[in-house]
């Protein structure tokens, strides 16, 4: 589970930190910055995935095929205000070695990556890089750049110094700065097992993180049975769902999630064949009356969507979620946000959901409104802020008192409260 996230001139974001649990309900308005913390998000997993910087921040082909689309605006937009560098540090638990996913027997890595950007539009390269753990008391890596570059995007750009066998000293080895020593420094002969132990933990955890808005174009798409894993835009959703349904406990469970957010009586699902031996999914109610995937609503196809993310026999450890609220009925939300704190807590799976209603806290449970913040900007300042909703003044007794409206004044009260102080 990521538990820290620290940008320094990151897009808007001059010098924040976000603190995470397993649910994470990010509060704000248009342009405050929300999509911003996603992109940071998508670029340690990229990084996690072996990708130089060149590809995080443009586009991925293997064998022709786009795996993965890059940083929204580029090198020239991704340092706060035309900054010549960026800095993201994470700090994950991940579980202990022999441990399943949810154990509380888990271990801590700290990771810093700092970013130089050429003026002259050059490519971007890594300037500084650091992984520690609680293994040993010791470093896991941490390079400096080498004097003997010539270049500050050399291929002989930074030295990385880890320990030694049997803790014979320090190794420096060289590496080329356009790419994360994560992959890199897993794959050497020198560097030792107990390292490489620690870097797989790590960086295999952020590998395992997706990033959903789903589209209902996608989501009324056939597909094969077998195909287990949801697209970003809800591809795959009828094969997901027929998957999920072959565990008769789930697919009970689905009906009766479904029957609470809708009129319709949900008794089964259905999946039709096509010419091609693609399946398209149908909901059966009670009565006989089947609509399919075609017909059901846009807010039914996205509840389900998200539901097959967790449920999914495919499912990530991470899922950064635009809009929760989009599409769902305001009387229906908590259902999901219900389901999604329930199998969170169970450490099967960590969320950020993005929002711009306040209103969403009051659905959220105690331990998850700790959790929550808001992302702001004070003015016509364009310095992008994140603060923890329940450290603004009054908050709680506004949620005691479950008054709504005052909720929805969160940025102004705390603006009042910053100017006092």
């Amino acid at each position: 589970m990521i538990t820290r996230l620290h940008l320094k001139n990151f897009k808007n974001f001059r010098d924040a930190t976000l603190k995470l649990g397993p649910l994470t309900v990010l509060v704000g308005t248009n342009a405050s910055g929300k999509s911003n913390l996603r992109d940071a998000f998508r670029f340690i997993h990229g990084m996690s995935r072996g990708y130089n910087l060149p590809e995080v921040f443009g586009e991925r082909y293997t064998e022709g095929v786009l795996q993965w689309k890059g940083i929204r605006g580029g090198t020239r937009e991704v340092a706060y205000r035309g900054s010549n560098s960026f800095q993201i540090e994470t700090t994950v638990l991940v579980p202990a070695e022999g441990a399943e996913r949810g154990s509380p027997n888990r271990d801590r890595f700290s990771h810093s990556v700092a970013v130089g950007i050429s003026p002259d539009n050059g490519p971007a390269h890594i300037t500084e890089e650091c992984l520690l753990s609680n293994r040993r008391p010791e470093l896991v890596y941490k390079f400096r750049r080498s004097n003997a570059s010539s270049e500050p995007h050399s291929p002989q750009g930074f030295l990385v110094r880890v320990p030694g066998d049997a803790g014979n000293g320090i190794e420096q080895l060289r590496f080329p700065d356009s790419q994360s020593v994560l992959c890199q420094l897993e794959r050497h002969d020198k560097v030792p097992d107990l390292e490489k132990k620690a870097l797989a933990a790590y960086r295999h955890h952020l590998e395992s993180m997706r990033f959903l808005d789903p589209s209902p174009e996608a989501m009324r798409r056939t597909s094969f049975p077998g195909q287990v894993v949801l697209g970003d835009r809800g591809e795959n959703l009828s094969s997901v769902i027929h998957a999920i349904c072959e565990d008769r406990e789930k697919r009970h469970a689905l009906a009766e999630w479904i029957n609470e957010l809708t009129p319709q009586d949900v008794v089964d699902f259905d999946f039709v064949p096509d010419q091609t031996g693609k399946i398209l999914l149908s909901l059966v109610e009670s009565n006989g009356q089947r609509t399919s995937a075609y017909s059901a609503s846009d807010g039914t196809l996205r509840f389900l969507a998200l539901i097959a993310a967790i449920l999914g026999p495919d499912a990530a450890g991470f899922y950064f979620l635009e809009e929760l609220d989009n599409g769902i009925h305001p009387t229906r939300l908590y259902l999901l946000l219900q389901l999604i704190e329930q199998y969170a807590k169970q450490g099967k799976v960590q969320v950020v959901a993005t929002t711009h209603s306040p209103q969403m806290l009051a659905m959220l449970s105690e331990e998850a409104r700790e959790h929550a913040s808001l992302v702001y900007r004070l003015g016509t300042e364009p310095e992008g802020r994140i603060c923890r909703i329940m450290d603004i003044p009054k908050t709680r007794e506004v949620l005691e008192e479950h008054n709504l409206a005052r909720l929805g004044n969160l940025e102004k009260r705390l603006s009042d409260w910053l100017a006092r102080n």
